[in-house]
Formats: structure tokens, sequence, C-alpha cells
């Protein structure tokens, strides 16, 4: 049964693709499990409406926490590192972040490159 293009299940699936994360992780990570995980992803089981909301928007705060963390090597695929991440941020937009980054780089700026 194939599913609708913005259902959990398909969105859920390219977010992981350009995270570059294993199928493993995310069902760890979102708490579903990884049978249930490759079903949806194959078209075969739909995600009840809890377990895709939890899968989307954990893929989509890993994303926004990627982009604006982007000057800082962090690797997402570690799930130790994101969920470290997830957790010193939580409640944090990813706007609030990148200017924490910001000045966190400007801090540590030679003193003549300072602006």
């Amino acid at each position: 049964m194939p599913f609708a293009s913005l259902s959990a299940e398909v969105r859920a699936k390219k977010l992981m693709q350009d995270l570059g994360l294993r199928q493993s992780f995310v069902a760890a990570i979102c708490d579903v499990g990884e049978s249930q995980l490759s079903k949806a992803f194959r078209g075969m089981r739909e995600l009840s409406n809890e377990e895709g909301l939890r899968l989307i928007t954990t893929l989509t705060r890993l994303a926004a926490l990627r982009d604006a963390l982007s000057p800082l090597a962090i690797d997402f695929r570690d799930p130790r590192a994101a969920q470290g991440v997830l957790d010193a941020f939580y409640g944090f937009s990813a706007e609030e972040i990148h200017r924490k980054v910001f000045v966190l780089f400007s801090l540590l700026a030679p003193e003549g490159n300072k602006e």
C-alpha cells in the first residue's frame, strides 16, 4: 500500500536519508520498533499518529539542530551525540542556537578578526 507523499512515513524516510541516519538508530531515538519502522518505510504498515508525530518531530528537530550547529563537526549518526544535542538544546529554537554558536565563534576568533 503506497503512502501519500506527505505521510509521516514518506517524510520521515526522506529526513532520515538527508541526515544520513541508519534505520536502527532512528527507531531507537524515536522509540519506534525497528521492524515497525521497516514495514512503514516499505509501505506495508502505517505508523500510529503518535509514532508518526514522534518520528517527524524528532527528525525535523535533528535537521534543524544540524543546520544551526553546522560550524561544529557533530556526527548526528552517533546516537550519543545526537541524543546529547537534543537534550542540550531542548526548548531552544534553531535561530537561538544559531545565535549562540555565532557568539561562541566570535569569542574564539583571534583578536585581529573580531568585528
